[in-house]
């Protein structure tokens, strides 16, 4: 054991974050940082300290009082490696963050360290509040904060220090949030509404809170979402069942209640009510074949119709049921389990059927007009980055009436038109002006429309990025490097979506009643769409929009 004492008069003490694999690392790789306040121990993270870091992670000291004296201990490994870390108020890569080379352009992640569920997303007085799973102090799922951004437009975004931190209780893992505009809380003390976090009490899973078990707890902010404090009076729900995690907290108008949903186990999920935030009734459980974690339950119009409202009870991955909420909060479903793309893969290897579009994919809380913006999990590995993986595009749900019965279609939400910087757009063209298109137009970063006209039994191809795109119209499938979907067979014309970045390509077909993505490193210089089988007597139509890019800083820090 090893100890220095700092004083909390920058804003950043700065951490040398060595090279992991993941998923997990060895107990002898593992040293334990803890900082104690007055002898209390009030931080304690699992990392690998390194002379050679892959990046330098913030701990965050505004959240105490100036001039504080703390205590920070190093135990285990190299503890001389305590003597590296840095009292800062910027940060310290060798890169600027936000302008590394494999940053994505368009998808949003975080600055330091490994992300992973999105969570607690609202939307408040011209803001939306993005927050997930994160480790800030290293590559591997550890050390899980809840990370914060906000932005305006769903593209442009401004992390915030850390909405809440592990403690004795365990890691912070999934949930959501809600504003509690008529205060059926209490919690309320001024001109803000009362917000709520409620959030997996990840016992069990570090050494601190050694023994205990997974509970639902909440945090609250009463200054309109800047900062978070623990509920003194948690947990709200203790455990019930083996998981007992993921709680979804959502208004609901027809029982005139909250409702909250949480996972269970294998897959079974638990429905609660409650009148006041605080306290929960067990109400409902529903099982969701094929589905695990992370739900999220949501109200939209079907087929946009003002008067036609169903609820979406969603699992993760993607699997969903329709149906309505009666007056006393249960759900009634209408429609049996409608499996997503993650179900509907065809001969894929499972271990490279990743990011299939809706892994722990989250709705907003009070989106305005009555939206359902809903954003997900992508995993794209990289080796050398600060940061590893990043967040979908957000994308707006549709209800719409199909002769299968109802479903959702998935499409970009339309802020997407405001990173526009260029368009090129051609109709009614030939293979000849497909081969010739001009390279200028691509980018690392787009939003593609194509339209491709199919004649029986011929197979197209093309390459987006260097990402293959194939549709067969003798089985219906689309294939992907990934996985093969099936679309529909004997298709007269194939509409195609294509979002572009640096570690992902993003797929809507079907007007999107499919969704899914392909995630991996993509050659900066392939950026072109390219035909790789077409017809002689092929024709298209396409629209090529250049994307900007989301980071307006280049000073690395929040």
């Amino acid at each position: 054991m090893t100890e220095r004492i700092i004083t909390a008069d920058k804003k950043y003490l700065l951490v040398p974050v060595g090279k992991q694999r993941f998923n997990f690392v060895s107990t002898a790789g593992i040293q334990f940082l803890q900082i104690f306040r007055d002898g209390e121990l009030t931080e304690e993270y699992e990392l690998t300290l390194d002379p050679e870091p892959r990046s330098w992670s913030p701990i965050y000291l505004e959240k105490y009082p100036p001039h504080t004296e703390l205590t920070v201990r190093l135990t285990g490994g190299q503890e001389e490696l305590i003597e590296l870390l840095k009292l800062s108020d910027s940060f310290a890569d060798r890169i600027p963050v936000y302008s590394e080379p494999k940053r994505p352009l368009c998808h949003f992640s975080p600055a330091h360290g490994f992300l992973n569920d999105p969570n607690g997303l609202f939307y408040y007085r011209g803001e939306y509040h993005y927050f997930s799973q994160l480790n800030p102090f290293g590559y591997t799922p550890c050390n899980t904060h809840w990370l914060h951004a906000v932005s305006r437009d769903l593209y442009h975004w401004k992390e915030l220090p850390y909405a809440i931190l592990p403690g004795p209780e365990g890691r912070i893992y999934s949930g959501s949030g809600v504003v509690d505009y008529e205060n059926h809380s209490g919690l309320g003390r001024g001109e803000d509404a009362p917000i709520l976090l409620f959030y997996t009490m990840a016992g069990g899973k570090s050494r601190w809170s050694r023994g205990k078990p997974f509970q639902i707890g909440m945090a609250c902010s009463t200054d309109g979402g800047k900062t978070f404090e623990k509920y003194p009076g948690n947990p709200l729900v203790p455990n019930l069942s083996f998981a007992n995690r993921d709680p979804k907290v959502v208004w609901c108008e027809e029982a005139g209640r909250w409702i909250m949903a949480i996972y269970l186990d294998s897959d079974r999920y638990l429905l609660m009510t409650s009148r006041n935030l605080l306290d929960w009734t067990q109400s409902q459980i529903l099982e969701v074949p094929g589905s695990a974690e992370c739900p999220d339950l949501f109200r939209m119009r079907l087929d946009g119709r003002p008067d036609t409202y169903k609820w979406v009870f969603w699992g993760c991955t993607d699997n969903y049921i329709v149906g309505h909420m009666d007056e006393t909060g249960k759900f009634i479903a209408e429609t049996e389990v409608i499996p997503g793309p993650s179900h509907r893969i065809h001969r894929a290897d499972w271990r490279s059927a990743r990011s299939t579009g809706g892994y722990a994919a989250q709705t907003y809380f009070g989106a305005p007009e009555d939206r359902v913006i809903q954003q997900a999990w992508l995993r794209p590995r990289t080796k050398d980055t600060p940061f590893l993986s990043c967040v979908s595009v957000p994308n707006e749900l549709y209800l719409v009436t199909t002769p299968e019965g109802p479903r959702l279609r998935v499409l970009p939400a339309r802020e997407i038109e405001n990173m526009y910087e260029s368009t090129f757009e051609v109709h009614n063209r030939g293979i000849e002006e497909f081969e010739r298109l001009p390279r200028d137009i691509f980018s690392e970063c787009m939003d593609i429309r194509l339209t491709a006209d199919i004649h029986p039994g011929r197979v197209f191809a093309v390459s987006v990025r260097g990402v293959l795109v194939v549709y067969d119209p003798n089985t219906g499938y689309l294939l992907l490097p990934t996985s093969a979907f099936e679309i529909g067979k004997d298709l007269k014309q194939l509409e195609l979506r294509f979002v572009t970045d640096r570690l992902s390509v993003e797929i809507y077909a079907r007007g999107g009643l499919l969704n899914t993505a392909v995630c991996q490193e993509l050659d900066p210089f392939e950026t072109a769409l390219k035909p790789i089988w077409v017809e002689s007597d092929f024709s298209f139509d396409l629209t090529v929009h250049k994307l900007g890019s989301i980071w307006e800083t280049e000073s690395g820090n929040p």
